[in-house]
């Protein structure tokens, strides 16, 4: 399961994010379960909480009756990282959100890339395609932990 903010997409989902639909389409295509914490683009076959309030982790895990150690949260902003380690979810960042990768790094995330299309040159190395192999991230202390 693959939990990823609709802010680094903007509401209006334009082409904001480079690679950003091309990544979307890849995770869907693999049969990974994607949802999305806003709406839905047109044509992209992914789940969303279209109202994620002020927990969208949870509501996507909610959605889907998905474990945080099945799933990985990609996010583009400190707050989004913070947000994903509160439910023990591993997560990959984005700096094409706005924050720098020394703060996101230092915020929880596992791994950084520049935007979605780099991620996607990396996609089959990334934490996306090995959640379980990364093992458990305590809720609230945001240190990876195996088993």
């Amino acid at each position: 399961m693959t939990v990823i903010s609709a802010a680094l997409f903007g509401t209006d989902w334009r082409p904001r994010l480079p690679g950003g639909a091309e990544l979307l389409r890849e995770c869907a295509a693999r049969g990974w379960t994607v949802v999305l914490t806003g709406p839905r683009p047109p044509g992209l076959p992914v789940l969303t909480v279209a109202d994620p309030g002020g927990e969208p982790v949870r509501a996507a895990l909610e959605l889907v009756d998905g474990e945080p150690q099945h799933a990985v949260a990609v996010a583009g902003s400190v707050r989004e990282v913070l947000a994903a380690r509160r439910f023990g979810v591993a997560c990959v960042a984005l700096e094409a959100g706005g924050d720098a990768g020394p703060e996101l790094r230092a915020a929880g995330a596992v791994e950084v890339h520049r935007d979605a299309a780099a991620l996607l040159g990396v996609l089959d190395d990334s934490l996306l395609a090995r959640p379980r192999a990364f093992g458990r991230v305590d809720a609230g202390t945001g240190g990876p932990r195996s088993g």
